[in-house]
């Protein structure tokens, strides 16, 4: 029943706030955020810093929201509700390795709402799962760096997420940030990771 609230209510204000964007602008997409528990500062900075990165070349502004902050006034190119859920936080772990995963686990890490093959704006991100990503940090990272891991992971979660709801589609591509799955270790590597042209192609296709 509270999935079914939460979806009628985003319904509303999706209906509202929605707009087609004039022709040559670029879209601004609202992300509207709820927490079951809010990442620290610097986690969130890292996640909106990586999902902006990747988004950009598809042309997208993303302007990220608290479900709290929506005024119900603004208008947008487009807009999603993405729902984190569990404890996106490391800064209360009293011991490195707690909650950590176990290297070789395949897991589910977000999941988009689709109805009758039509995707849907909502989003809801497993925080929990995506800690676990944190056992392939050196043993010796600190609390920086695990907060700084975490925002990365929870970034790139997103934008494969966003990738979907932008486009339209329920498809995966066969290599980059829009495949089917990641691992665990990717999410937090150093190295960029990257959607394909055709993807940002999708996305801008959808949009304008």
């Amino acid at each position: 029943m509270r999935r079914i609230v939460l979806v009628a209510a985003w319904t509303a204000i999706v209906a509202a706030c929605a707009t087609v964007p004039e022709k040559g602008a670029s879209p601004s997409v609202a992300i509207f955020m709820d927490f079951d528990d809010k990442p620290g500062d610097a986690s969130l900075a890292v996640m909106k810093k990586e999902a902006d990165a990747l988004l950009k070349p598809s042309g997208v502004t993303l302007d990220w929201r608290l479900s709290r902050a929506n005024g119900g006034n603004e208008t947008f190119s487009d807009l999603v509700v993405v729902k984190f859920k569990g404890r996106c936080r490391v800064e209360a772990w009293s011991q490195p390795g707690t909650d950590f995963g176990t290297l070789g686990e395949t897991l589910s890490l977000a999941s988009t709402s689709v109805k009758e093959g039509h995707v849907l704006p909502f989003t809801e991100v497993e925080c929990d799962q995506i800690r676990k990503a944190l056992a392939y940090l050196r043993p010796d990272a600190d609390q920086i760096d695990r907060q700084k891991a975490l925002g990365l992971a929870l970034g790139r979660v997103v934008a494969h997420e966003l990738y979907h709801m932008l486009a339209h589609t329920t498809s995966h591509a066969t290599a980059g940030l829009a495949k089917a799955s990641q691992s665990l270790r990717d999410l937090v590597a150093s190295r960029e990771m990257s959607f394909q042209q055709r993807d940002f192609l999708a996305i801008r296709n959808n949009l304008h």
